[in-house]
């Protein structure tokens, strides 16, 4: 069935390309219309459904890339994190999103960038910006030390279809 669809949309955009060059539509558009004229026949229904799942963080002040995520439905203030493996917070935070008691078993050893700490995995089950949404988040919490943002690591990003970075902007996209 998605086969079949994507034949028919293929084969609607060749003759939507293809047509107006035969009957002598392109002699008459202007050089400087055309690729914008084409551009905007050809992608207008690719950008739509594309901006409506994704989402662009500017870069603060420090360079970082911070927003205010839905975790678990709660909005949390949030740090891309790149180089950390899982999404990682502070217990006070977990605590916070309603996880204790036997969620929050302290029994891993992680080395951070300010030592080894003891922490406790859990599963989140929603992390969200914009209209970006992405379930079933792996997350380490941090037992003792504070950290002053939750830090959205790789367990996140690599659920998403892509990721970018381009200067000062992160476009996030699922």
């Amino acid at each position: 069935m998605i086969g079949r669809a994507l034949l028919i949309w293929s084969s609607t955009i060749i003759v939507a390309v293809n047509v107006p060059s035969m009957v002598g539509f392109v002699s008459k558009i202007k050089p400087s219309e055309a690729p914008v004229e084409a551009k905007a026949s050809l992608a207008s229904a690719p950008v739509e459904a594309e901006s409506l799942r994704s989402y662009a963080l500017r870069a603060n002040e420090q360079g970082h890339f911070a927003g205010r995520f839905r975790i678990n439905g709660k909005p949390v203030d949030s740090l891309i994190d790149t180089g950390a493996t899982f999404v990682t917070m502070s217990e006070s935070t977990a605590r916070n999103l309603g996880y204790g008691g036997n969620e929050l078993r302290f029994r891993y050893e992680v080395v951070t960038a300010n030592g080894k700490v003891k922490a406790a995995r859990i599963n989140l089950k929603s992390i969200e910006i914009g209209t970006v949404t992405v379930r079933n988040v792996d997350a380490m919490v941090i037992r003792g030390k504070d950290l002053e943002f939750p830090l959205i690591g790789m367990s996140f990003l690599k659920k998403l279809s892509s990721y970018r970075a381009d200067n000062d902007e992160l476009k996030l996209v699922n």
